[in-house]
């Protein structure tokens, strides 16, 4: 792979937590990368540390050792702003956005992008739109946002995240309090995405087989071991897939 289409690298990267002078290490010697253009997909067992690696390239916790590189720049080197325009983020959290409708939290997406008056231009507005429209939300433009389904809230954060435009986006666990049915959308609308806008998404989820069918990687997280990535097909093929999810058996793509 061209280095040049690198969006993220990572240089022997440790994740995990630090208590006074010890340290909690969940990965450690890790050299991955993030291609433009492709959705890739974090498999693994709770508490393997899924969503600290998610969070350490998201520039919201350090790294243990090692270092984290967004277009060929460390990110500790960004500015808040800048590295926003650039990787937007969807968590587990609660939306802690009081009394919002839906267009409202899309626009807050284009906050990164606006001057110290925080007004929207009319491009901020058709970044907003367009986020709207890839996602199939415009019907819920004026709805507020504690008054729709789980599985419509999680569009709209994927719509708000889009409307950042940043080449980026990392989502931790975003179908994980979602129906099988909005679990399988959500996944098929950043396959979607993907495709369409060109952009790069990372994704950590627990939904294994649908993963294997609609991402373009896989990064295999096991607990002891170091993190092993490829294509579905590779990754089945050479009986990973089958070791660290045995309930699945032998799958065919």
């Amino acid at each position: 792979m061209d280095n040049l289409t690198d969006i993220l690298t990572t240089a022997d990267l440790s994740i995990g937590y630090k208590n006074g002078k010890s340290e909690n290490i969940l990965m450690e010697g890790l050299n991955l990368h993030i291609p433009k253009g492709k959705l890739i997909a974090l498999l693994g067992a709770n508490g393997v540390g899924k969503s600290t690696l998610i969070r350490t390239l998201a520039n919201l916790q350090k790294a243990i050792h090692g270092k984290v590189f967004l277009k060929e720049k460390e990110i500790k080197e960004y500015g808040a702003k800048e590295f926003a325009r650039q990787v937007s983020l969807v968590l587990t959290d609660p939306v802690q956005s009081g009394n919002l409708n839906v267009m409202e939290l899309v626009e807050m997406g284009r906050y990164p992008f606006t001057n110290w008056t925080g007004k929207l231009m009319t491009s901020d507005l058709e970044k907003v739109e367009t986020a709207i429209q890839l996602c199939a939300i415009a019907y819920l433009k004026d709805a507020n946002i504690t008054e729709i389904s789980d599985g419509q809230l999680q569009k709209a954060m994927i719509a708000r995240a889009l409307a950042q435009d940043g080449d980026l986006m990392l989502l931790d666990e975003p179908t994980v309090h979602l129906d099988a049915n909005n679990r399988y959308t959500i996944l098929e609308l950043l396959r979607n995405l993907v495709d369409e806008t060109q952009k790069s998404i990372l994704i950590s989820t627990h939904q294994v087989e649908i993963a294997l069918k609609m991402a373009d990687q896989i990064w295999l997280a096991n607990c002891g071991e170091n993190i092993k990535y490829g294509t579905p097909k590779e990754l089945i093929e050479n009986g990973d897939i089958e070791r660290a999810f045995p309930y699945l058996k032998k799958l065919e793509l």
